[in-house]
């Protein structure tokens, strides 16, 4: 397996370029030589070099150096961002080397600190997974594999890079990034990386819940939804992050015709996202994960539900409040929803949606689109609700055959009124100088000045 160069970002080529001029090493690493491997298009191009930030800061002037407990550089290119970071050695093994010398251990194994530099080998097996410890010299035009990852990349497998009970340990976000890859990059996980991923699934609640709750709509985001949601239900994965909805999701009587809804409507996210190559924002993916029980209860009641904004609440609130969504975001999925409603109502009662905002609109016409592939309803009744397009307002033009009045003509009389030139004269001095009431001389601004 080879990769095609002319496949390589051009930008991401200049920055590799630079560094081995200035006598650094740099390689591509990580997904963009994954992707490129397996024939997909990559995302994004990531560099790995031993010039550290301060080295980086100083050859690109497009620099920034961002984070805190993993530092690294992202070189700017108009929008695009060439993330760019400095080889890093485990943590955990100079931790352990200090334990052994003061004769402490501890069973605590999460990584909080990575900045800890090393050499391009160490880089290489400090990484998650084998597919993603993969280095490509743009020079020689060859990967270089430190960590056996080749034979994964044409097995197709997902395999963590040594043993899958520490490295999971280390860092339990590891856990939704090896679903995220077998299901966007379509490959198989290792047997004994998976039952790991199982044992190790309620380490989750360990992570920071911000980075679980972007890792969690990253996996519905990207056009893997209904596979990336068949593992997380497999692996006991939802349970954890979502544990209501989860038992909404396997366990609730009563609810065969929404479950049987859900598939279809996260192929419709995917097939909407692969089409538009538009990512959905958070809040709609929230709307298409609730809007099956949405649809089954529009279908049984009609338009007689009533406090319809309790029985949305109720609907999204098991996902919401333990993933611990922004205010944005969810004031966005119910605004959506309780739009949705109408749309499920199109054939009975087609009322013309009223959105102001614009990010919602925009939201609005990604979800209509997922609507459309999974409920029966016609183009004439989408067209009947359609929002308007929003009124574009232009400046008045200015009024022809009028000059603008001039409160001033040249050669008239000023309107600033003119000082008298003994209060502008450079040269002061008091007219008069007496004494007050205790004998004090009376001198000042208020005194008249004359030349």
């Amino acid at each position: 397996m080879t990769i095609d160069v002319n496949k390589i970002d051009p930008d991401a080529l200049k920055v590799v370029q630079r560094l081995r001029r200035c006598d650094h090493l740099a390689y591509l690493v990580g997904g963009c030589v994954r992707d490129l491997l397996l024939g997909r298009a990559p995302k994004d191009f990531d560099v790995a070099t031993d010039a550290t930030p301060p080295d980086l800061r100083r050859l690109f002037r497009n620099c920034r150096i961002i984070g805190r407990r993993f530092r690294l550089a992202h070189i700017f290119f108009g929008p695009k961002i060439i993330e760019t970071s400095t080889f890093r050695d485990n943590p955990r093994e100079i931790e352990e080397g200090q334990e052994r010398e003061t004769g402490t251990e501890s069973d605590d194994i999460l990584i909080r600190r990575d900045n800890v530099f090393g050499t391009a080998e160490q880089d290489a097996r400090r990484r998650d997974f084998t597919i993603n410890g993969l280095f490509f010299d743009t020079d020689k035009n060859e990967v270089i594999d430190y960590v056996n990852g080749m034979p994964d990349i044409e097995a197709r497998l997902v395999r963590t890079i040594g043993d899958p009970d520490i490295r999971f340990r280390e860092d339990p976000i590891r856990i939704l990034r090896a679903v995220k890859f077998a299901a966007r990059c379509e490959l198989q996980i290792e047997p004994e990386t998976q039952r790991r991923m199982i044992e190790h699934a309620y380490e989750i609640e360990k992570s920071a819940p911000a980075r679980v709750t972007e890792e969690f709509f990253r996996l519905l985001r990207m056009g893997a939804a209904k596979r990336s949601m068949e593992l997380l239900a497999e692996m006991g994965l939802l349970q954890v992050m979502v544990p209501e909805f989860a038992n909404w999701v396997t366990q609730t009587p009563g609810e065969d015709a929404a479950r049987e809804r859900l598939p279809r409507y996260l192929d419709a996210l995917d097939v909407v996202f692969r089409e538009t190559q538009t990512a959905p924002s958070n809040a709609v993916v929230v709307a298409a994960l609730v809007l099956p029980r949405l649809a089954v209860s529009v279908e049984q009641d009609g338009d007689n539900q009533r406090d319809m904004g309790d029985f949305i609440n109720q609907l999204v609130s098991p996902i919401l409040i333990p993933l611990r969504a922004s205010r944005r975001d969810s004031d966005n999925a119910r605004q959506l929803l309780l739009l949705a409603r109408n749309v499920l109502l199109a054939e009975k009662r087609p009322r013309r949606l009223r959105v102001n905002h614009r990010d919602l609109r925009t939201d609005l016409d990604f979800l209509l689109k997922v609507i459309a592939r999974v409920e029966p309803i016609s183009e004439a009744a989408l067209v009947a609700i359609a929002p308007e397009a929003p009124v574009v307002t232009t400046p008045a033009a200015p009024r022809r055959g009028r000059e603008p009045r001039s409160l001033w003509q040249p050669g008239a009389m000023s309107p600033i009124p003119v000082l008298p030139r003994a209060l502008t004269s450079s040269r002061r001095r008091p007219a008069f100088e007496g004494t007050g009431a205790f004998g004090s001389v009376l001198s000042g601004p208020f005194c008249a000045a004359v030349d």
